[in-house]
């Protein structure tokens, strides 16, 4: 568990000093977790950007030890979840995190039908889904509650 840990505080410790020498690492105690939250979404039509409480869902993962993550979706009054192993992985020169959630389920927003989320690094403190690439809506997501 130890090394676990130790590898996630590393790699979000990477994470932070690839990006502006402003910004600050995120730095994670143990048996704390992270919270990453989606701050907007888009559609595929004009003026469709939404944000906050007017955004059609409410959705954040929880990024624990041992590279495990929680994604919580509040919908309609309804809150689902979903539960697997996250990494950081490079594609090409781009920087991700990458979701496999334990079982497939409504919460796998993705273009191939698998249990895999990818989410790409913008800066330091905010990321995007690949999901739009297929038809799918625009999702940013940042560290923190925004």
């Amino acid at each position: 568990m130890k090394f676990r840990f130790s590898y996630l505080f590393l790699s979000l410790i990477i994470l932070g000093s690839c990006s502006d020498t402003s910004e600050q690492p995120i730095e994670v105690q143990e048996n704390q977790s992270i919270k990453l939250s989606l701050v907007k979404m888009s559609g595929n039509t004009l003026n469709s950007e939404r944000s906050g409480s007017e955004m059609e869902w409410q959705e954040y993962y929880e990024l624990g030890s041992e590279m495990r993550f929680t994604k919580v979706q509040i919908r309609d009054g309804d809150t689902l979840s979903s539960q697997g192993e996250f990494d950081i992985v490079m594609i090409e020169s781009d920087k991700y995190l990458k979701f496999t959630h334990d079982t497939d389920n409504v919460l796998v927003g993705n273009c191939t039908g698998t249990t895999e989320e990818f989410l790409e690094y913008i800066d330091s403190s905010s990321l995007k889904s690949n999901w739009e690439q297929c038809d799918g809506p625009g999702l940013f997501y940042s560290f923190g509650d925004k």
